[in-house]
């Protein structure tokens, strides 16, 4: 598990400062790309582009729909626990891309896709400062913890419960970005 890999040793602070490098430079890419492809078309082709997807992810979500989502499904590389500082750095930042690891949501894609064609600037920087800080506030949460593997098995068991939550709380966030 992610958390104790960076726990073994390495400096999380380094691993979280490579997260938000990793997270705000997706996000820029994202809004420059999105910039260049939304620019010939009317408002209402971006928002279907985003609308269409984001119910369909939002199905799989809930368990409507069943398929796998994207996801780059690589374990920890065991330098992050053998370079002082630079190795969790550089995972923080492969972390931070969201092109790194196991998923067990679709909701980043959800805001990846708003933010290429919906996204300002500010939001979109916004968006990877939320991703980044989700993904720090887990592995915070888990060295926090006083017992690893409860919070390892806590994790596993109880993900899957709260999953729909946090897609229920997404709604009205992709709706309002897709309205406006």
């Amino acid at each position: 598990m992610l958390s104790s890999s960076v726990r073994r040793g390495s400096d999380i602070s380094g691993f979280i400062l490579g997260l938000f490098v990793g997270a705000m430079t997706t996000a820029f890419v994202f809004v420059l790309l999105g910039s260049l492809l939304r620019a010939p078309f009317p408002l209402p082709v971006p928002q279907i582009l985003v609308a269409v997807p984001a119910v369909i992810l939002l199905l799989q979500e809930f368990g409507v729909l069943r398929f796998p989502i994207l996801q780059n499904a690589r374990l920890v590389p065991q330098f992050v626990t053998n370079i002082p500082f630079w190795g969790p750095v550089q995972f923080g930042i492969e972390m931070g891309t969201g092109m790194r690891t196991y998923s067990p949501t679709a909701l980043p894609h959800i805001m990846a896709i708003s933010i290429v064609f919906l996204a300002s600037w500010q939001e979109a920087l916004l968006a990877g400062a939320g991703f980044a800080l989700g993904r720090a506030v887990m592995l915070l949460s888990f060295t926090a913890a006083r017992s690893k593997m409860a919070a390892d098995t806590a994790f596993y068991f109880d993900l899957p419960k709260i999953k729909p939550l946090f897609a229920v709380l997404a709604i009205p966030l992709v709706a309002l970005l897709v309205i406006s």
